[in-house]
Protein backbone atom coordinates (compact mmCIF):
# COMPACT_ATOMS: atom_id res chain seq x y z
CA UNK A 1 0.00 0.00 0.00
CA UNK A 2 1.49 3.39 0.92
CA UNK A 3 3.89 4.51 2.33
CA UNK A 4 3.22 4.25 6.28
CA UNK A 5 1.13 7.50 5.70
CA UNK A 6 -0.18 6.93 2.26
CA UNK A 7 -1.16 4.14 -0.45
CA UNK A 8 0.83 5.47 -3.73
CA UNK A 9 0.98 2.26 -5.25
CA UNK A 10 -2.29 1.56 -7.93
CA UNK A 11 -1.62 -1.96 -8.94
CA UNK A 12 -1.55 -2.42 -4.70
CA UNK A 13 -4.94 -0.30 -4.72
CA UNK A 14 -6.61 -1.74 -7.91
CA UNK A 15 -5.79 -4.90 -6.43
CA UNK A 16 -7.48 -4.15 -3.07
CA UNK A 17 -10.67 -2.66 -5.16
CA UNK A 18 -10.77 -6.12 -6.95
CA UNK A 19 -10.65 -8.07 -3.85
CA UNK A 20 -13.47 -5.74 -2.25
CA UNK A 21 -17.02 -5.33 -2.82
CA UNK A 22 -16.69 -3.39 -6.38
CA UNK A 23 -19.14 -0.75 -4.96
CA UNK A 24 -18.26 1.89 -2.45
CA UNK A 25 -21.70 2.91 -0.59
CA UNK A 26 -22.75 -0.18 -2.62
CA UNK A 27 -24.17 0.45 -6.17
CA UNK A 28 -26.68 0.77 -4.33
CA UNK A 29 -25.96 3.82 -2.12
CA UNK A 30 -24.20 5.96 -5.05
CA UNK A 31 -27.19 5.57 -7.36
CA UNK A 32 -29.80 6.40 -4.72
CA UNK A 33 -27.56 9.52 -3.87
CA UNK A 34 -27.67 10.35 -7.77
CA UNK A 35 -31.38 10.03 -7.69
CA UNK A 36 -32.08 12.36 -4.94
CA UNK A 37 -29.42 15.03 -5.98
CA UNK A 38 -30.99 14.81 -9.54
CA UNK A 39 -34.45 15.66 -7.80
CA UNK A 40 -32.74 19.01 -6.21
CA UNK A 41 -31.41 20.11 -9.13
CA UNK A 42 -31.80 23.76 -10.13
CA UNK A 43 -33.20 24.37 -13.98
CA UNK A 44 -30.14 25.57 -15.34
CA UNK A 45 -27.92 22.81 -13.69
CA UNK A 46 -30.26 20.63 -15.47
CA UNK A 47 -29.98 22.01 -18.81
CA UNK A 48 -26.27 21.73 -18.68
CA UNK A 49 -26.40 18.12 -17.16
CA UNK A 50 -28.83 17.34 -19.93
CA UNK A 51 -26.64 18.98 -22.65
CA UNK A 52 -23.23 16.70 -21.38
CA UNK A 53 -24.95 13.60 -20.92
CA UNK A 54 -28.35 13.24 -22.90
CA UNK A 55 -30.50 13.15 -19.91
CA UNK A 56 -30.39 13.91 -16.15
CA UNK A 57 -29.58 10.32 -15.14
CA UNK A 58 -27.09 11.11 -13.13
CA UNK A 59 -27.99 7.55 -10.95
CA UNK A 60 -26.77 6.05 -14.84
CA UNK A 61 -23.10 7.25 -14.34
CA UNK A 62 -22.72 7.17 -10.23
CA UNK A 63 -20.60 4.12 -10.33
CA UNK A 64 -18.42 4.96 -13.54
CA UNK A 65 -15.45 5.10 -11.87
CA UNK A 66 -15.84 2.04 -10.37
CA UNK A 67 -16.25 0.45 -13.35
CA UNK A 68 -13.36 2.09 -15.17
CA UNK A 69 -10.83 0.79 -11.44
CA UNK A 70 -12.49 -2.78 -12.39
CA UNK A 71 -11.62 -2.43 -16.50
CA UNK A 72 -7.75 -1.29 -15.59
CA UNK A 73 -8.48 -5.39 -14.81
CA UNK A 74 -10.61 -6.20 -17.77
CA UNK A 75 -13.34 -6.72 -15.56
CA UNK A 76 -16.87 -5.72 -15.14
CA UNK A 77 -19.45 -3.89 -17.60
CA UNK A 78 -16.57 -1.63 -18.87
CA UNK A 79 -14.12 -4.29 -19.41
CA UNK A 80 -13.60 -3.95 -23.48
CA UNK A 81 -14.96 -0.39 -23.30
CA UNK A 82 -13.14 2.27 -25.69
CA UNK A 83 -13.06 4.92 -23.46
CA UNK A 84 -12.81 3.25 -20.32
CA UNK A 85 -9.31 1.68 -21.68
CA UNK A 86 -8.10 5.07 -22.67
CA UNK A 87 -9.19 7.00 -19.25
CA UNK A 88 -7.18 4.05 -17.49
CA UNK A 89 -4.05 4.59 -19.86
CA UNK A 90 -4.24 8.22 -19.17
CA UNK A 91 -4.52 7.76 -15.76
CA UNK A 92 -3.40 4.53 -14.67
CA UNK A 93 -3.45 5.67 -10.80
CA UNK A 94 -6.49 6.91 -10.24
CA UNK A 95 -7.45 4.22 -7.71
CA UNK A 96 -6.24 6.61 -5.84
CA UNK A 97 -8.94 8.69 -6.30
CA UNK A 98 -11.45 7.50 -4.54
CA UNK A 99 -9.88 8.46 -0.96
CA UNK A 100 -7.81 10.09 1.26
CA UNK A 101 -6.16 8.85 4.56
CA UNK A 102 -6.46 10.74 7.87
CA UNK A 103 -5.81 10.12 10.99
CA UNK A 104 -8.89 10.16 13.13
CA UNK A 105 -7.53 12.63 15.02
CA UNK A 106 -7.33 15.21 12.10
CA UNK A 107 -9.33 18.31 13.25
CA UNK A 108 -9.83 19.59 9.24
CA UNK A 109 -8.94 18.16 5.87
CA UNK A 110 -6.21 20.87 3.99
CA UNK A 111 -5.01 20.08 0.56
CA UNK A 112 -1.07 20.52 1.58
CA UNK A 113 -1.59 18.39 4.86
CA UNK A 114 0.98 15.01 5.11
CA UNK A 115 -1.80 12.44 4.96
CA UNK A 116 -3.30 14.85 1.93
CA UNK A 117 -2.75 13.91 -1.67
CA UNK A 118 -3.18 15.77 -5.18
CA UNK A 119 -4.65 12.33 -6.40
CA UNK A 120 -6.80 12.33 -3.50
CA UNK A 121 -10.35 12.23 -3.44
CA UNK A 122 -10.66 15.83 -2.63
CA UNK A 123 -8.29 17.20 -4.86
CA UNK A 124 -10.01 15.03 -8.08
CA UNK A 125 -13.76 16.47 -7.05
CA UNK A 126 -12.10 19.53 -6.97
CA UNK A 127 -10.75 19.27 -10.63
CA UNK A 128 -13.64 17.86 -11.65
CA UNK A 129 -15.26 21.26 -11.62
CA UNK A 130 -12.50 22.67 -12.91
CA UNK A 131 -13.05 20.95 -15.77
CA UNK A 132 -16.95 21.85 -15.85
CA UNK A 133 -16.44 25.03 -16.03
CA UNK A 134 -13.89 24.84 -18.84
CA UNK A 135 -10.39 24.53 -17.16
CA UNK A 136 -8.27 21.79 -15.35
CA UNK A 137 -6.92 18.71 -16.90
CA UNK A 138 -7.79 18.89 -21.11
CA UNK A 139 -7.15 15.06 -21.36
CA UNK A 140 -10.88 14.89 -19.07
CA UNK A 141 -13.68 15.43 -21.27
CA UNK A 142 -16.33 17.26 -19.43
CA UNK A 143 -18.84 13.55 -19.75
CA UNK A 144 -15.81 12.39 -17.32
CA UNK A 145 -15.69 15.13 -15.11
CA UNK A 146 -19.23 14.88 -14.75
CA UNK A 147 -18.76 11.16 -13.92
CA UNK A 148 -16.37 11.77 -11.41
CA UNK A 149 -17.89 14.74 -9.21
CA UNK A 150 -21.00 12.49 -8.93
CA UNK A 151 -19.30 9.33 -8.02
CA UNK A 152 -16.48 11.46 -5.76
CA UNK A 153 -19.01 13.44 -3.58
CA UNK A 154 -20.62 9.84 -2.63
CA UNK A 155 -17.62 8.70 -1.77
CA UNK A 156 -16.00 11.66 0.44
CA UNK A 157 -19.20 11.26 2.32
CA UNK A 158 -18.63 7.79 3.24
CA UNK A 159 -16.17 8.10 6.14
CA UNK A 160 -14.19 5.25 5.68
CA UNK A 161 -12.83 6.60 2.50
CA UNK A 162 -11.57 9.57 4.60
CA UNK A 163 -11.08 8.81 7.49
CA UNK A 164 -8.26 5.99 8.14
CA UNK A 165 -7.37 3.82 11.64
CA UNK A 166 -2.98 3.52 11.86
CA UNK A 167 -1.98 1.33 14.76
CA UNK A 168 1.02 0.07 17.06
CA UNK A 169 1.18 -2.97 17.39
CA UNK A 170 2.86 -3.66 20.45
CA UNK A 171 5.60 -6.84 20.88
CA UNK A 172 2.89 -9.61 22.59
CA UNK A 173 0.66 -8.90 19.28
CA UNK A 174 -1.62 -6.70 20.49
CA UNK A 175 -3.23 -3.32 18.05
CA UNK A 176 -3.40 -0.09 19.69
CA UNK A 177 -5.36 2.43 17.45
CA UNK A 178 -3.74 5.78 17.39
CA UNK A 179 -5.18 8.80 16.23
CA UNK A 180 -2.92 11.59 16.13
CA UNK A 181 -1.80 12.82 13.07
CA UNK A 182 1.90 13.44 14.42
CA UNK A 183 2.35 10.12 15.56
CA UNK A 184 1.41 8.04 12.55
CA UNK A 185 4.10 8.50 10.40
CA UNK A 186 5.57 5.47 10.65
CA UNK A 187 2.59 3.25 11.86
CA UNK A 188 1.13 0.69 9.51
CA UNK A 189 -3.32 1.87 8.41
CA UNK A 190 -6.25 -0.31 8.31
CA UNK A 191 -6.78 0.46 4.41
CA UNK A 192 -9.89 2.49 5.28
CA UNK A 193 -11.05 -0.38 7.39
CA UNK A 194 -10.53 -3.10 4.74
CA UNK A 195 -8.55 -4.62 6.97
CA UNK A 196 -10.21 -4.64 10.07
CA UNK A 197 -12.56 -8.04 10.02
CA UNK A 198 -15.40 -8.88 12.16
CA UNK A 199 -15.99 -12.82 10.79
CA UNK A 200 -14.23 -14.97 8.73
CA UNK A 201 -15.91 -13.73 5.31
CA UNK A 202 -13.86 -12.70 2.61
CA UNK A 203 -15.94 -9.49 3.02
CA UNK A 204 -16.58 -9.44 6.77
CA UNK A 205 -14.65 -6.31 7.02
CA UNK A 206 -15.49 -2.66 8.33
CA UNK A 207 -15.46 -0.88 4.69
CA UNK A 208 -17.73 -3.41 3.24
CA UNK A 209 -20.19 -2.70 6.23
CA UNK A 210 -20.40 0.56 5.74
CA UNK A 211 -19.88 0.63 1.89
CA UNK A 212 -23.05 -1.89 1.63
CA UNK A 213 -24.62 -3.58 5.20
CA UNK A 214 -25.28 -0.64 6.51
CA UNK A 215 -26.70 1.29 3.51
CA UNK A 216 -29.04 -2.09 3.12
CA UNK A 217 -30.43 -2.01 6.98
CA UNK A 218 -31.74 2.18 5.92
CA UNK A 219 -34.64 1.08 4.43
CA UNK A 220 -34.31 -3.07 4.06
CA UNK A 221 -33.79 -3.02 0.84
CA UNK A 222 -31.16 -3.18 -2.17
CA UNK A 223 -33.19 -0.98 -4.67
CA UNK A 224 -31.81 2.53 -5.12
CA UNK A 225 -35.26 3.16 -6.22
CA UNK A 226 -36.70 2.69 -2.91
CA UNK A 227 -34.00 3.97 -0.91
CA UNK A 228 -33.93 7.43 -2.73
CA UNK A 229 -36.86 8.67 -1.29
CA UNK A 230 -35.59 7.92 1.98
CA UNK A 231 -32.99 10.47 1.13
CA UNK A 232 -35.00 12.62 -0.54
CA UNK A 233 -37.36 12.94 2.90
CA UNK A 234 -34.35 13.53 5.17
CA UNK A 235 -32.84 16.15 2.72
CA UNK A 236 -36.05 17.79 2.96
CA UNK A 237 -36.24 17.83 6.40
CA UNK A 238 -32.47 18.51 7.44
CA UNK A 239 -31.08 19.74 4.01
CA UNK A 240 -31.26 24.12 4.98
CA UNK A 241 -29.44 23.39 7.81
CA UNK A 242 -26.48 21.48 5.68
CA UNK A 243 -25.56 24.39 3.26
CA UNK A 244 -22.10 24.75 2.68
CA UNK A 245 -19.88 27.98 3.60
CA UNK A 246 -17.71 30.33 1.48
CA UNK A 247 -15.95 29.62 -2.18
CA UNK A 248 -17.73 26.51 -3.92
CA UNK A 249 -14.11 25.01 -5.51
CA UNK A 250 -13.47 24.50 -2.16
CA UNK A 251 -16.68 22.95 -0.49
CA UNK A 252 -15.40 19.31 -0.85
CA UNK A 253 -12.81 19.83 2.05
CA UNK A 254 -15.53 21.24 4.16
CA UNK A 255 -16.95 17.91 3.59
CA UNK A 256 -13.78 15.54 4.15
CA UNK A 257 -13.98 17.28 7.30
CA UNK A 258 -17.11 15.97 8.07
CA UNK A 259 -16.67 12.92 7.03
CA UNK A 260 -13.26 11.98 9.17
CA UNK A 261 -15.59 13.52 12.51
CA UNK A 262 -18.15 10.57 10.86
CA UNK A 263 -15.24 8.11 10.91
CA UNK A 264 -14.50 8.72 14.66
CA UNK A 265 -18.28 7.25 15.41
CA UNK A 266 -17.48 4.47 12.81
CA UNK A 267 -14.56 3.29 15.11
CA UNK A 268 -16.12 4.39 18.59
CA UNK A 269 -16.37 1.24 20.88
CA UNK A 270 -14.17 -1.13 18.68
CA UNK A 271 -12.58 -3.94 20.13
CA UNK A 272 -9.30 -4.96 18.34
CA UNK A 273 -8.35 -8.93 18.82
CA UNK A 274 -5.80 -11.53 17.07
CA UNK A 275 -3.49 -9.83 14.51
CA UNK A 276 -2.14 -11.19 11.36
CA UNK A 277 1.23 -10.04 10.48
CA UNK A 278 2.57 -9.08 6.70
CA UNK A 279 6.05 -10.87 6.52
CA UNK A 280 6.84 -7.35 4.89
CA UNK A 281 5.76 -5.23 7.78
CA UNK A 282 2.32 -4.14 9.39
CA UNK A 283 -0.25 -6.44 9.33
CA UNK A 284 -2.49 -8.04 6.53
CA UNK A 285 -5.66 -8.04 9.10
CA UNK A 286 -7.05 -7.14 12.24
CA UNK A 287 -9.93 -8.51 13.97
CA UNK A 288 -12.37 -6.59 15.41
CA UNK A 289 -15.49 -6.96 17.99
CA UNK A 290 -18.57 -4.12 16.99
CA UNK A 291 -20.16 -3.18 20.38
CA UNK A 292 -23.68 -4.17 20.97
CA UNK A 293 -25.11 -0.78 19.72
CA UNK A 294 -23.08 -0.22 16.79
CA UNK A 295 -25.93 -0.36 14.27
CA UNK A 296 -28.12 1.85 16.12
CA UNK A 297 -25.55 4.00 16.35
CA UNK A 298 -24.12 4.05 13.05
CA UNK A 299 -27.19 3.23 11.18
CA UNK A 300 -28.33 6.71 11.76
CA UNK A 301 -24.90 7.97 10.81
CA UNK A 302 -24.39 6.25 7.56
CA UNK A 303 -27.74 7.46 6.38
CA UNK A 304 -27.34 11.09 7.01
CA UNK A 305 -23.66 10.89 5.26
CA UNK A 306 -25.40 9.53 2.10
CA UNK A 307 -28.51 11.80 2.19
CA UNK A 308 -25.90 15.00 2.67
CA UNK A 309 -24.25 13.46 -0.25
CA UNK A 310 -26.94 13.95 -2.41
CA UNK A 311 -27.69 17.48 -0.86
CA UNK A 312 -24.57 18.08 -1.65
CA UNK A 313 -24.19 16.91 -5.12
CA UNK A 314 -27.07 18.97 -6.10
CA UNK A 315 -25.49 21.66 -4.50
CA UNK A 316 -22.30 21.92 -6.20
CA UNK A 317 -23.56 21.49 -9.50
CA UNK A 318 -26.65 24.06 -8.84
CA UNK A 319 -23.21 26.51 -7.74
CA UNK A 320 -21.06 25.45 -10.85
CA UNK A 321 -20.63 28.63 -13.44
CA UNK A 322 -21.01 25.61 -16.43
CA UNK A 323 -18.94 26.32 -19.58
CA UNK A 324 -21.06 26.77 -22.48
Amino acid sequence: MRSPVRRILASTILALAAAAPAFPWAKEGHEAMAMAAQRNLSDEARSHVVKILGSDDLASIAVWMDDVRSAYFRQGPLADDPEALKFNAEFPHNGEWHYVDMPLGTKAYALDAPTASPHDVVHMAEEAVRVLEGGGDKRITQLEALRMLVHFVGDMHQPLHVGNGFFAIGANGVATLVTDPAAVATLPNDKGGNALFFGPGRYDELHAYWDADLVQKMASTKDAAVLAPVLERQIAAQGASWKSAGDYHHWPEQWATESVEAARTAYAGLEYGEVTPDPKGGFRKIQIKFPANYDQVCIPLAQERLAKSGYHLAEILNAIKWAD
